[in-house]
């Protein structure tokens, strides 16, 4: 688990049958760490700042850091070869997915704090992990494309199971955001694990369906 925090400067069926024969992986939940960068950038003057090619909703302020938190996964060689192939297949329709360079499991939306918030998140966030929550599996249960919040970015994701232990983990992390005066995560969430993005819209109405034959370990 990682608390992560940035310069606001930057970017940023047969179905059940199937389920059962789906790749394991364990992503590691460890002692919350902090990352910290800020290099100000005097010329942004606009909310929607294009960084990598995918958009940032909201401009840097001076004594601002951007939140997020998340849970590493760690790639192993076959979820990496499927990753290639599964990209490969939705960029047969003449689409524009790019892959990410790095896997995670958001566990809270991405919005500016103030510096001084920042040690008392970290100590508030580990006290409460290390006390509530013991590691635990995951495994993908589905591919599916979702969008961000004003929908500037699709992605290409995996869907997981274990949502009841996902949704304690957000419990626990809304509480203490709460406490700060800072938004909670999303009602309802998708847990995901974010794999591919195209700036390319209405991406949701171009699944292609041999995507499981990809997913299906053999």
């Amino acid at each position: 688990m990682s608390l992560v925090l940035y310069s606001s400067s930057e970017s940023d069926d047969d179905y059940d049958n199937q389920r059962n024969n789906i790749k394991r992986f364990k992503p590691q939940l460890p002692s919350v760490n902090i990352q910290l960068e800020n290099e100000i950038d005097l010329l942004e003057k606009n909310f929607q700042i294009k960084t990598n090619d995918r958009i940032r909703l909201f401009p840097h302020e001076r004594g601002n850091w951007s939140l997020s938190i998340y849970a590493f996964v760690e790639c192993s060689s076959h979820l990496d070869t499927m990753i290639d192939d599964l990209i490969e297949i939705f960029n047969n329709k003449n689409e524009n997915w790019k892959r990410l360079l790095e896997f995670h499991i958001s566990l809270s939306k991405t919005f500016p704090i103030r510096f001084h918030h920042i040690e008392s998140i970290r100590k508030g966030l580990q006290h409460e992990l290390s006390i509530s929550m013991k590691k635990f599996s995951t495994r993908i249960e589905n591919v599916k494309i979702l969008n961000n919040e004003d929908e500037s970015t699709s992605f290409l994701v995996f869907t997981l199971d274990q949502d009841q232990q996902f949704s304690k983990l957000v419990e626990i992390i809304d509480k203490i955001l709460r406490e700060h005066l800072y938004p909670s995560y999303y009602e309802n969430p998708c847990f995901h694990i974010s794999f591919a993005y195209s700036i390319e819209k209405n991406q949701q109405e171009k699944q292609p369906n041999e995507w499981n034959e990809k997913c299906v370990v053999r």
